[in-house]
């Protein structure tokens, strides 16, 4: 079922609130920031109508609602607004080319800490094919260890469990075990990457662990060979826009610096 104006409105605006706040969303905090033109009744009804359509659902505690998975699958699918990044992340962007000039390594872990510095309180993961990368060893000092055929590097992950929706210990430690199994990260990230942006929310990732979290991913390449993959884990409620176009954005970046090679 398709949503009308009005509706798609209030469920993008409930997104936009709950990702901001981390508080679930009710009609008044709608009218009162959004929608003055608005009654607090029809809002209220419309949230109704949203809930029972699955877009939307509301902690026991709480009047207010939250996003479910397919409220964020169709917010990312059709409501999101592109992002466009700043100068000053945009400079981040830039420093990759100039790591390239000391080694192959250098440029992992500065791709690794742009990512970090863009995703905010978010776990950032690099794959990458070392037999690919190798080969530009004649070009790039620095050759990773020719005995792995893939590395995984992973940064950020204390800092997303400062997010609310982390309080909860068992599933912190389910969450860890999985992130420290690095051939289950790998096939993470082989399962839900590809030469554009992917967008993986909630139960999509198909692990219990996984299941209040989103992966955005994208892999990189190097003359038509997957060189890596680079993505963000974090929370459902994450910055859907801005992670986006970051990954996108430093992806890209890297598949033209291997171009010139």
């Amino acid at each position: 079922m398709d949503l009308t104006v009005r509706q798609r409105k209030i469920l993008a605006l409930v997104v936009k609130e709950y990702i901001d706040t981390a508080t679930p969303v009710g009609s008044a905090v709608i009218c009162q920031k959004y929608l003055e033109e608005v009654s607090s009744a029809t809002v209220r009804n419309e949230l109704a109508v949203l809930e029972e359509q699955g877009f939307l659902t509301h902690p026991y505690t709480s009047a207010g609602r939250i996003p479910t998975d397919r409220g964020y699958r169709f917010y990312v699918d059709k409501l999101m607004e592109a992002y466009r990044l700043t100068a000053r992340e945009k400079n981040l962007v830039e420093q990759l080319q100039l790591a390239l000039g000391h080694d192959m390594n250098s440029l992992m872990d500065e791709t690794l800490r742009a990512v970090q510095s863009l995703s905010e309180n978010y776990t950032t993961v690099l794959k990458t094919e070392d037999d690919v990368l190798n080969e530009l060893t004649g070009r790039v000092r620095g050759a990773l260890d020719a005995s792995r055929k893939e590395s995984l590097y992973l940064s950020g992950l204390a800092k997303m469990f400062y997010e609310p929706e982390f309080e909860d210990v068992q599933n912190i430690r389910r969450l860890l075990e999985l992130l420290d199994d690095k051939a289950e990260v790998m096939q993470l990230l082989d399962e839900h990457s590809g030469d554009e942006t992917s967008i993986s929310i909630g139960t999509e990732l198909g692990a219990e662990p996984l299941k209040d979290c989103s992966l955005v991913a994208q892999d990189f390449f190097y003359k038509g060979e997957r060189v890596g993959s680079l993505g963000v884990i974090g929370p459902t409620r994450m910055r859907y826009g801005k992670i986006t176009a970051a990954v996108d954005t430093i992806a890209r970046a890297l598949d033209g610096i291997f171009a010139e090679l």
